[in-house]
């Protein structure tokens, strides 16, 4: 008998998953735990992740020049026990060299092959 209720109880328990995870008909879709949705790019915590991808960026590679957001091709984020943002970031490559200190006012070098997608 025992076996014979895992199956009912498994099957009852998927469903009221299902239907908990689907949102209302007419209702607004709340965002699911976990699931990736599209981020506004002006929400500060976007900002702050671009900042912090790009000063990462900055650090982390070799070139002598700094590199800069030209712009925002996507921005996703997750929310989970924190939040995770997704960026796809187009990077140009300033005239300042990383002995400087105000990259803000950094032009770009208006050369194509110095612009670089970053996922």
């Amino acid at each position: 008998m025992a076996v014979s209720l895992r199956i009912p109880v498994f099957l009852l328990a998927a469903m009221v998953t299902v239907c908990a995870a689907r949102p209302e008909e007419g209702g607004s879709s709340q965002p699911v735990l976990g699931g990736l949705e599209e981020a506004d790019i002006h929400e500060k915590g976007v900002n702050e992740a671009i900042d912090y991808a790009i000063s990462v960026y900055n650090q982390e590679n070799n070139d002598l020049y700094y590199s800069r957001v030209l712009r925002v091709v996507h921005a996703r984020k997750q929310v989970v026990a924190g939040m995770n943002y997704y960026l796809d970031l187009e990077i140009g490559r300033t005239s300042c060299t990383k002995s400087q200190s105000d990259l803000a006012e950094c032009p770009f070098v208006d050369q194509p092959q110095e612009q670089k997608v970053c996922h």
